[in-house]
């Protein structure tokens, strides 16, 4: 399980941390804009923007973000006078080579990139802890659902046994949809990908491939587990029709997509899945609407404890950008510790190919 940070003693003053965009898309702006607008952080200063299309999109932004320093070129803003650079470009590659850059530099990172974490993150968090700087990454999972800091800081003194979660706001919005409406599901994608929630192609959401990235983290946090993405058995979301949610209703529940994982340590053995699954109708799950995510953390010692939060959408994930960026900017020098992690000696999946029940 990963330890709580720990701070240096000897932290630097009062300046406001400068702080540097990589990608400007969703994610990235909408971090400008809480960086630059009437309510922005007076512990941080948005001073670069980097973007391969700097120049088409700084001439559609507003006076504060466009007086930024802007470049197209990674180079420059290595070279630049920022303390931390917040990764916003998606996909492993090359944002995986541009947060070891970054590192290399000298920079900080906050990154909202899954794959990041869940395919290199033990690797970049040892080279970050060997270049005294910090990688953060709250906002790779969950939104604005702080599940992060509750599994590696608030939660350091359990022994987590089995994480729930609804992971992918996108997904959820999906269904949550059909299950309002009994519309097909080309409709709910249509409705999320106008309200912002979805890309024209959701499919690594709906297939689960992005929750399961995520449950990669989780496992790495919660259980001190290495597990990559591909070993987590994933079924799609993508075939359930407005007929399964009539049959779900009737026996008084509906259907998410969830993502679970469970680990027993006596045998090293993990239960990990992300599937569409039937849930209670009383359930935190079933409450979970539009791109809302919510989570059941179980322990050995405090029990089920639950959060939930919006996640998706860029606002959503600026709210946990931020949290990093200040917390970072609280004590630039502290030390985030590299996880111990060992591999399970047997990773399974669903048993059959019928719907999952989350009990």
């Amino acid at each position: 399980m990963l330890n709580s940070f720990q701070t240096s003693g000897n932290s630097p003053g009062p300046e406001r941390c400068r702080v540097g965009i990589l990608g400007f898309g969703t994610v990235g702006s909408a971090l400008a804009r809480r960086l630059t607008g009437p309510r922005s952080i007076p512990s941080l200063e948005l001073s670069h923007i980097c973007d391969r299309r700097a120049r088409d999109k700084r001439a559609r932004q507003p006076q504060p973000i466009a007086e930024l320093a802007w470049t197209d070129r990674f180079d420059d803003l290595l070279a630049a006078d920022v303390d931390v650079i917040v990764e916003a470009v998606g996909g492993a590659e090359p944002a995986v080579e541009y947060v070891r850059g970054a590192l290399l530099a000298g920079k900080s990172v906050v990154t909202s990139n899954k794959l990041v974490i869940a395919h290199q993150g033990p690797a970049l968090l040892g080279l970050a802890e060997r270049q005294g700087r910090q990688l953060r990454y709250e906002a790779a999972v969950g939104g604005a659902m702080p599940i992060v800091r509750a599994l590696g800081d608030g939660l350091a003194g359990e022994q987590v046994t089995r994480i729930d979660a609804i992971l992918n706001g996108t997904t959820n919005a999906v269904l949550s949809r059909m299950d309002a409406d009994l519309c097909s599901i080309d409709e709910a994608v249509a409705d999320a990908c106008a309200r912002g929630y979805a890309e024209a192609d959701p499919s690594a959401d709906l297939d689960g491939v992005d929750a399961a990235a995520k449950l990669c983290i989780l496992c790495m946090i919660g259980f001190g587990l290495r597990v990559q993405p591909a070993q987590i058995d994933t079924r799609t979301s993508a075939r359930i029709l407005p007929e399964d949610f009539r049959k779900a209703g009737l026996r008084g529940g509906t259907i998410r997509q969830l993502a679970h994982a469970e680990y027993d340590r006596d045998r090293s053995t993990l239960v990990a899945w992300v599937a569409p699954t039937f849930v209670r109708g009383d359930s935190v799950f079933a409450r979970a609407t539009g791109p809302e995510n919510a989570a059941v953390i179980t322990g050995a010692f405090a029990g089920r404890i639950t959060m939930t939060g919006a996640g998706a959408g860029g606002d959503a994930t600026a709210v946990a950008a931020i949290g990093d960026l200040i917390a970072i900017a609280r004590d630039r020098a502290a030390i985030v510790p590299v996880p111990v992690l060992t591999e399970p000696e047997t990773i399974k999946g669903l048993t059959d190919l019928k719907l999952a029940e989350a009990v």
